[in-house]
């Protein structure tokens, strides 16, 4: 190299450059063995949770199963409930450089050294000790097994499925689905008695939420002798009768049915769905379907009057003439036809005053109302030969006419509430049905009826499960009273943030993580399982109902 060469800035950068990268692998490889060599322990003060420390490369996800042993040989299961990244600095690190290469170093490098610290990156979080572990079996933990240091590592798929199988469970098991961040696979099975609870299902648009909860209806239909009814507004279950073809339920399985299995089930099914009822508006009936039509008197007269848009002050005089005629007609049913005849009989100016606005208001043009001595809903509700009724309010013809169906299914419940006979009451996109601020006078009963269902309903043996996309929407009064979660998908970390601050029993770590699950993917909370658990729903048996209206206008294509 001539003299020229060695003066040339280009050349020192580039042996710069090169010493630096080189120093700066170096850094890098002792900062990876540094942080490798965190230690992976955990320890406990009171026996009932843990505190733990690991490097990053140990993949433990919040909600994930850990197994903990200590050096006395005891085992605990544990679960994960926070995670967080720490970051400290570690041991300092230096070089010098002897004197005698300084010369042959480029000018940006004659120095006598370098000194820096090394950046260390670990875990750290808590959890709870679920059980012990003593020869396979599951005990309780107490005070007693509080420990210094464990080792600390994600448990098996074996371990797990055992210890969410529940062996010593009395109640009804519903399989719903695998768990998650488990290696190998744990499946989830439901305590069917945890539904004696108020359930809350949340999960945003494509979260998998109708069918996922229709595989909760068909275990609960299947495994145990609950009644169900379901306020369905989309049509999302009026084909829960119908199930789908062996191929069809083995694509959403991770272990399929052979043929023998499907064809038990296939038996089971048909039983199980023989005392199932869908109630259809007129323009969808089917020979198989019923007519989802009430009487006028199945609901109460201050539901009537609101019906009419009668204000009992306002419109003292026409309330009072409907009042009378209500109250005319004792106990016995009576239809829109009877209620019009007796109003025509009625010869003071209220009785034709209330006569034109039912006339103007058409209510009587409702394809809600039955015929005269037509069967009502309300007469299958009194029978004894159902097991799950389907009521398709979402084709109806007007959000009120919605509300007179809800109204008179929720008012008959309680007017029977001491039969004490148990029902789950289902009501999808309940944000419709009883929300933080009704929208109308109807609104308001139905959302001040699901709050008395809430409130004091288990006791006569009234179980709610309420669907819905925005948990804010709901009403506090009602949201609160509910016990157990499955919380899907939700983009909206406001309403994520909400629901932890109404539901303070299960983590909000936990529910935190629901901004990142994927199709099917959930939290389980409450009664219906030990502990809170992240599942995967598969299995789903029935045809589902409604469905979005394909994207076919999407394709690429000929314009022509």
């Amino acid at each position: 190299m001539n003299e020229q060469e060695s003066k040339d800035p280009r050349l020192d950068k580039d042996k710069i450059d090169l010493v630096r990268d080189e120093l700066r692998t170096l850094v890098d490889y002792l900062e990876e063995r540094a942080n490798l060599s965190v230690a992976q322990v955990a320890y406990s003060t009171d026996g009932r949770t843990f505190n733990y420390e690991a490097p990053l490369t140990l993949s433990i996800p919040v909600g994930s199963y850990v197994h903990l042993t200590i050096d006395t040989g005891e085992e605990y299961l544990g679960q994960i409930i926070t995670k967080d990244i720490i970051q400290s600095e570690g041991a300092e690190i230096s070089y010098d450089i002897d004197e005698k290469y300084q010369a042959a170093l480029p000018e940006g490098l004659k120095n006598a050294g370098t000194r820096g610290r090394l950046h260390l990156r670990s875990l750290a979080g808590s959890g709870v000790l679920l059980a012990r572990i003593v020869d396979q079996a599951f005990e309780d933990t107490s005070n007693t097994d509080a420990f210094r240091s464990a080792t600390i590592s994600l448990a098996d798929s074996t371990l797990v499925d055992r210890y969410l199988a529940d062996a010593g469970r009395k109640r009804a098991a519903l399989p719903v689905g695998k768990a998650l961040y488990v290696e190998g696979e744990a499946s989830v099975q439901l305590d069917a008695g945890g539904f004696n609870r108020h359930t809350f299902l949340c999960g945003q648009s494509g979260s998998g939420k109708t069918f996922s909860l229709g595989i909760v209806l068909e275990q609960i239909l299947l495994e145990t002798e609950l009644r169900v009814v379901i306020i369905d507004p989309n049509s999302d279950f009026v084909h829960l009768n119908r199930l789908r073809p062996l191929d069809e339920v083995n694509r959403f399985r991770s272990k399929p049915f052979s043929p023998d299995e499907y064809a038990q089930l296939a038996e089971r099914f048909q039983q199980t769905v023989a005392g199932l009822r869908v109630f259809r508006p007129d323009s969808l009936l089917d020979h198989s379907d019923h007519a989802l039509r009430v009487r006028f008197s199945d609901l109460s007269q201050p539901e009537q009057g609101t019906v009419l848009e009668l204000d009992p002050l306002k419109d003292r005089e026409e309330y009072n003439a409907f009042w009378n005629i209500a109250e005319g007609f004792g106990h016995q049913d009576y239809s829109w036809e009877d209620v019009r005849q007796t109003i025509g009989r009625n010869y003071t100016s209220a009785g034709r005053l209330l006569g034109l606005r039912i006339e103007n208001l058409r209510v009587p043009d409702w394809e809600v109302w039955c015929s005269p001595g037509e069967p009502s809903l309300i007469d299958t509700l009194e029978g004894d030969d159902w097991r799950c009724l389907v009521l398709d309010i979402g084709t109806l013809g007007s959000s009120v006419e919605k509300s007179v169906i809800t109204n008179a299914v929720l008012n008959y419940f309680w007017r029977q509430r001491n039969r004490r006979q148990p029902t789950l009451i289902v009501v999808d996109e309940a944000h419709n049905i009883c929300p933080q601020e009704p929208a109308d006078a109807m609104q308001s009963i139905s959302t001040e009826q699901i709050i008395r269902i809430a409130g004091e309903g288990r006791k006569f043996g009234l179980y709610l499960l309420l669907a819905t996309q925005r948990p804010s929407k709901i009403h506090s009064n009602i949201l609160s009273q509910c016990d157990n979660l499955m919380l899907m998908r939700m983009n909206s970390t406001a309403d994520v943030t909400h629901l932890a601050g109404v539901l303070s029993h299960i983590p909000a770590s936990l529910m935190e993580q629901a901004t990142k699950f994927g199709l099917g993917e959930s939290l389980l909370a409450g009664r219906i399982v030990k502990n809170p658990v992240f599942a995967k729903f598969e299995g789903r048996l029935s045809e589902e109902g409604g469905s979005d209206i394909p994207t076919t206008w999407a394709t690429p294509g000929d314009k022509d």
